[in-house]
């Protein structure tokens, strides 16, 4: 299919050095800028979570979608005991944000809201969102282990994260920069980090694009190049394919454990809210006992 003429030009400015400068600067400026806000509640977030006694944490970053929530935080406990799920809400929409906070409350999770973010990228969004949470968190917590996982990934069975890291600094699902770049990087919704391997790194999950690397991307040059590939466990990701309403989608499944369904906050077929209600359907029959056990039903 031929490429629309403004997204033609819309890379030819992003192939353009002072562009691309330009666009850098800004980007720097507002990741800095959102960096330094809500700093006092993230300190103390962190004193909340290090007395739970837990050594290993999951952050997954909620951006305006409840019933991917919903079942995140039911699945979790099934599958993952061994390490502490906490909701970092990102979301736009203040509707949603009481309805996520409220689910996490019934189920037990531990649930921050972060400050408002201006980024309207949904890559850059995410990636500074994951930066505010390692810097105003997790270094202040200093856990044993700690992964972001994405919002509408659901682990299916029971998994170990710690015991997949034995002896390893990093676990994730790795992307490759573009080709003929040098850099790789792991998805931003599945990594996974020994703390003291990260201590003192200033990690940068925003996405890199102009090299091919999505959100994570940053990392390639903080952390990802000085390590030795022995202390790195990649996750393989199998495709599955699920046939819902007479359309059938591919789905990756990371580690072979955990089904993402992919672009749950802004692609066109899962936009959908009969899409989404088949698609909560199959995740609750398949993996979660049935949908009765659901605690949002308006999807």
């Amino acid at each position: 299919m031929a490429r629309k003429p403004i997204r033609i030009l819309v890379d030819l400015l992003n192939q353009n050095w002072p562009v691309r400068k330009a666009k850098a600067f800004r980007n720097a400026a507002v990741e800095c800028s959102f960096r330094a806000r809500g700093v006092a509640e993230g300190l103390g977030f962190a004193e909340e979570l290090r007395r739970t006694g837990s050594q290993r944490f999951c952050f997954s970053i909620a951006f305006n979608t409840p019933w991917v929530i919903d079942a995140l935080t039911r699945a979790w406990p099934l599958h993952c005991p061994g390490m502490t799920l906490v909701i970092i809400d990102n979301s736009s929409r203040k509707s949603a944000r009481p309805i996520i906070e409220g689910i996490c409350r019934a189920r037990g999770i531990a649930y921050f809201a972060l400050p408002g973010n201006w980024e309207m990228n949904p890559n850059r969004s995410h990636g500074i969102a994951m930066n505010w949470v390692a810097h105003n968190i997790v270094s202040h917590l200093r856990p044993e282990i700690f992964g972001f996982l994405d919002h509408d990934c659901f682990p299916t069975s029971v998994v170990d994260i710690a015991k997949l890291m034995e002896g390893k600094a990093v676990y994730g699902a790795r992307r490759i920069a573009k080709r003929g770049l040098e850099g790789w990087f792991l998805w931003a919704g599945f990594c996974f980090f020994r703390f003291s391997a990260m201590d003192g790194v200033d990690m940068d999950f925003t996405p890199r694009f102009e090299s091919g690397m999505d959100t994570g991307g940053g990392n390639w040059a903080v952390l990802y190049r000085g390590l030795d590939p022995e202390n790195v466990v990649y996750a393989e990701t199998m495709a599955i394919t699920v046939a819902l309403g007479g359309t059938e989608a591919i789905h990756g499944m990371p580690g072979g454990v955990f089904f993402h369904v992919g672009g749950a906050s802004y692609r066109r077929l899962i936009s959908t809210a009969h899409y989404r209600r088949l698609m909560s359907d199959y995740v609750w029959e398949t993996w979660l006992g049935g949908p009765e056990g659901r605690l949002v039903n308006d999807l």
